[in-house]
């Protein structure tokens, strides 16, 4: 009954006459993108565990410095006028000429570029929720790993969303954890309201979260699949803004939400975390979204069709490379397989999640690690149908965009290597890289403030200069141990006893487990989300 009424709410809703290959914005209308219309915090609240802070009560003082560092750099780098080729100990040579001029040429690409992502960017706005009688059936399905209490609380709060009950199926799946993930599982499901179906799923073992996922794929009922982590939390509008695309547009195939750090006051890492995942969803899938040409729904929180899932549901669980199976990357893979199949995808702001991240270094890296591993593979394997015709609309722009993916990916370890050399061999190299940073963060800021309306764009400044010591390596390093497919942040799961048979929604009562709150490194929450480096902020 929920299928008809699905596809006859899409043709009614979709919209019409729509020009291909175009830079126009969606038809769709929808509300003024306003900060203040953002989903207030205060909604989730009571979902979300009691978080620490840091230098909070100096964080002013810090922002101060950080912005003095910055009027001093800026007036060395506009008094020095170091930008010439005369203080080049190689000037005149060939060999010089050409390392000045390739870092010229790049940045100036990334600023062309850059240009015209924020005209796109600027052109977004997401898509208004369709009418109740429209939405479809959904299954949500939320595979937990040594999680703890926090996968009680993202149970409870899909639970708590303001959809359909008798549309929304549920679906939490422990992955044979060796904590008390499972007894928070069960606790979850004996609170939710009883007119909402839910399933609790226990593997055998530790499998991994794709046959996690895949478990739920194969027996969700809904017409859509929605995933999301276990560390995540939803905003009670969120599944309903989330599979709004899927029925106004029919030839959406996969929608992602929008990920919002849960612990931004925790470190100044989870600060850096806050400004690159913001510019990587309200920046980066915003402009992504104008061309319908999303390549990575994130894990916090992903929507599909299910008729689209299942027919590519066995290929990504199988799914090999180099000779291995791939265990990290399933949301970027599945993305691919959509896209492969000739889905257009999307990106919905208003459907907001908060997901726990690292606070520190080592844990951000091992994130990142993980990340970039598959960000290169995925890329590799799009790249094997990208120049294909496999969709009709904005097929050019995304092909000329997942280029420039690639690009950003291949280029900044010879830049870097360029950079180097010159800055040993140049006086006025220093000043013009220290001058491009700031012009390309106050660039970034900007973009940050307009979205946020926050004073948190001066961590962006720190997070540039630090970008080169800190993490230039990452990609690079990725891409020299691509055979290393672990998570980086698993333990070694305990063998269950018990068997992964369903168990219904009529769970034996159990009372409410009141547990203190426990800090998880972040889960594939959102996939690619923190720009790497300077130009990946502009291509992710």
């Amino acid at each position: 009954m929920y299928r008809a009424q699905f596809v006859e709410g899409a043709q009614r809703l979709a919209p019409r006459g729509r020009r291909t290959n175009s830079f126009r914005k969606p038809t769709v209308r929808s509300a003024e993108r306003q900060p203040a219309d953002r989903p207030s915090v205060e909604d989730v609240a009571r979902f979300m565990p009691e978080q620490p802070q840091s230098l909070v009560r100096h964080e002013a003082w810090i922002k101060a410095a950080i912005l003095a560092v910055c009027v001093i750099v800026a007036a060395v780098v506009a008094i020095s006028g170091k930008f010439s080729l005369r203080h080049s100990l190689f000037s005149g040579s060939v060999l010089g000429n050409t390392f000045w001029y390739s870092a010229i040429f790049y940045g100036g690409l990334m600023y062309a570029v850059l240009i015209w992502r924020v005209v796109m960017w600027r052109r977004y706005k997401p898509m208004d929720a369709v009418p109740e009688k429209h939405l479809p059936s959904i299954t949500v399905i939320i595979p937990a790993f040594n999680e703890g209490a926090l996968v009680r609380q993202s149970i409870l709060s899909v639970a708590a969303n303001r959809y359909p009950r008798h549309k929304l199926e549920i679906f939490a799946i422990d992955d044979g954890s060796s904590d008390d993930t499972w007894l928070h599982i069960r606790a979850a499901a004996a609170e939710v309201d009883p007119r909402i179906r839910i399933t609790t799923h226990k593997q055998p073992k530790n499998m991994g979260k794709r046959h996690a996922l895949y478990h739920g794929f194969m027996h969700g009922r809904g017409d859509v699949f929605v995933s999301i982590d276990s560390d995540s939390v939803l905003h009670p509008e969120a599944l309903r803004n989330a599979v709004s695309p899927v029925v106004r547009n029919p030839r959406i195939g996969a929608v992602a939400g929008c990920v919002e750090v849960m612990n931004p006051k925790q470190s100044v890492i989870t600060r850096f975390l806050k400004t690159t995942f913001s510019l990587s969803f309200k920046f980066v899938r915003a402009y992504q979204n104008q061309y319908y040409g999303v390549f990575c729904t994130p894990g916090a929180l992903s929507v599909y069709r299910a008729d689209v899932v299942r027919k590519v549901a066995d290929e990504w669980l199988n799914q090999h490379f180099l000779g291995l199976p791939c265990t990290t990357g399933e949301d970027r893979a599945m993305t691919n397989l959509i896209l492969r199949e000739g889905w257009l995808t999307a990106y919905q702001q208003n459907a907001v999640v908060y997901s726990q991240m690292p606070h520190t270094y080592p844990g951000m890296v091992r994130m990142l690690l993980r990340w970039g591993r598959s960000n290169i593979r995925e890329t590799i394997i799009l790249f094997r149908f990208l120049f294909k015709r496999f969709r009709s609309e904005y097929l050019r722009t995304f092909q000329f965009q997942m280029v420039l993916v690639a690009l950003t990916l291949v280029l900044p370890p010879f830049m870097i290597f360029n950079s180097t050399l010159l800055l040993f061999t140049s006086y006025g190299y220093v000043m013009h890289q220290m001058g491009m940073l700031l012009i390309y963060g106050a660039t970034m800021a900007t973009i940050y403030y307009i979205n946020e309306r926050d004073s948190d764009w001066i961590w962006l400044f720190l997070y540039e200069f630090s970008w080169v010591p800190g993490f230039s390596w990452i990609i690079p390093y990725s891409a020299f141990t691509l055979r290393n497919t672990g998570w980086l942040t698993r333990g070694n799961a305990a063998t269950s006893d018990t068997a992964g048979e369903l168990e219904p929604a009529a769970v034996p009562a159990t009372p409410t487990l009141h547990l203190p709150a426990v800090a998880k490194t972040a889960s594939a929450a959102a996939h690619h989300a923190p720009a790497l480096n300077p130009a990946v902020a502009m291509a992710r």
